[in-house]
C-alpha cells in the first residue's frame, strides 16, 4: 500500500476532479485511488472533498441518482500572457537556475514551463527573447550534491510530522553521528538546501544540511512544532544560526564601515543609531560563531561594546591570527 500523505492525496483528488467536465462520484475517485495503490475509506475522501471546498471552487451535479463532483476552475487553458507577465517568467527561470539540483527548483523550472508550453508559441519565443537580458549573480549560492531519496523523504517527514533518524556528517567536527530529530521546515541558506527541526542530541534547534545527510529513517513517532517557533527562531538567528541564549550585541563601526553595513547590512540591526565615529549597532541575538566571523570580516572597522564575554571572544580570535602569522 502507498503511503500518501493528506496533502498529496488532496491534490491527487483536486487534479482528477478537473481532469474531466464530467465530473467523478466518490465510488470513482475510491477506485482511482486504489490503482494507484492508495487505500482510503469514503469517508476520509468525503472529508477530503469538505476540507477542499473550503478553499477552492468544488460544484456538485446529481445525475442518475449519483453525486458527481467537478473542479472545472482549477483546470487552467487558454492562458493569456500580458508582456510584463511574460518577462517576469522569464525572471522566474533565471532565478531557478542555482536551485535546479534540488527537486522543488527542478520541479518549479517544469511547472513554468508547463504553463508556456500551454500557450501559444508567440509567449514562448518572447520569453525566450527575455530569457538572458536579466543575469543573478550567482556567486554566493551553493550547488550541492542531494540524494533524492533523502530530499523526500524529508518532504514525507515534515508533511506528515514525522521523527527521523538521521546519520549526519557534522561541519565542526566531520565525523558522522546519528540523530534523531523533529524536521519542521526547509530553509534555503545560500543556496544550499537545509531542515529545520528539533535535534534530540543536542536538545535544541538546529539547520541540518540536506547534502550532509548520509542516510534517514523515518519513525513511527510524531512531534508538534512549538506555536512560538517561528517567533523564537526569528528572534535567536543572526543570519543563519541560531542560539538558545539571546542578548543584546551592541557594535560601534566607523564611518567607512558604517556605509557598508547601511547600504547592506541594515537589515540585521533592531537599531542603529548615528555617531560622530559612524553608528552604533544593536540587535538581540545570541552569540554563535557566525555572529563572530561576520563582525571580524570588518576588523579595525568594527568593535563590540556589549556583551563583554563576546569582547573577549572577539580578542582572543584576533590574538590567535596574531600569533599564527607571527610563527610563520
Amino acid at each position: 500500500m502507498k503511503d500518501m500523505a493528506q496533502t498529496e492525496r488532496q491534490i491527487f483528488i483536486l487534479l482528477l476532479l478537473s481532469d474531466n467536465k464530467r465530473g467523478y462520484t466518490i465510488n470513482d475517485i475510491h477506485t482511482s485511488l486504489e490503482k494507484w495503490d492508495v487505500v482510503v475509506d469514503k469517508k476520509t475522501i468525503r472529508r477530503d472533498i469538505d476540507s477542499l471546498s473550503s478553499i477552492c471552487f468544488i460544484s456538485e451535479e446529481v445525475k442518475n441518482g449519483k453525486t458527481y463532483y467537478i473542479a472545472d476552475k482549477f483546470r487552467l487553458s487558454d492562458i493569456t500572457f500580458s508582456s510584463p507577465e511574460l518577462i517576469s517568467l522569464a525572471f522566474m527561470l533565471e532565478l531557478l537556475k542555482p536551485y535546479q539540483y534540488m527537486t522543488m527548483g527542478r520541479t518549479s523550472n517544469e511547472l513554468i514551463h508547463k504553463l508556456l508550453d500551454n500557450t501559444s508559441n508567440l509567449n514562448i519565443e518572447f520569453t525566450k527573447h527575455f530569457t538572458g537580458l536579466v543575469t543573478i549573480n550567482t556567486n554566493d549560492y551553493i550547488s550541492d550534491s542531494l540524494n533524492p531519496e533523502v530530499e523526500e523523504k524529508l518532504h514525507h517527514a515534515i508533511q506528515n510530522s514525522k521523527k527521523s533518524r538521521i546519520i549526519y556528517r557534522s561541519f565542526g567536527s566531520d565525523e558522522d553521528t546519528i540523530r534523531i530529530i523533529h524536521p519542521y521546515e526547509f530553509s534555503i541558506n545560500d543556496g544550499a538546501l537545509c531542515v529545520v527541526g528539533f535535534c534530540e542530541l543536542r536538545n535544541d534547534i538546529r539547520d541540518f544540511r540536506v547534502s550532509r545527510i548520509k542516510a534517514i529513517t523515518l519513525l513511527d513517532d510524531t512531534f508538534q512544532i512549538p506555536d512560538d517557533f517561528h517567533d523564537r527562531r526569528k528572534k535567536n538567528k543572526f543570519i543563519h544560526l541560531s542560539g538558545s541564549v539571546v542578548e543584546q550585541i551592541i557594535i560601534s563601526f566607523d564611518k567607512y564601515t558604517s556605509r557598508y553595513i547601511m547600504e547592506y547590512e541594515a537589515d540585521l540591526a533592531d537599531e542603529i543609531i548615528e555617531t560622530e565615529e559612524g553608528i552604533t549597532f544593536i540587535r538581540k541575538t545570541a552569540v554563535t560563531d557566525e555572529l563572530i566571523r561576520w563582525i571580524l570580516q570588518f576588523g579595525q572597522g568594527a568593535k563590540v561594546l556589549n556583551p563583554s564575554h563576546l569582547k573577549e571572544k572577539i580578542i582572543d580570535e584576533l590574538e590567535k591570527s596574531l600569533k599564527q602569522y607571527k610563527n610563520s
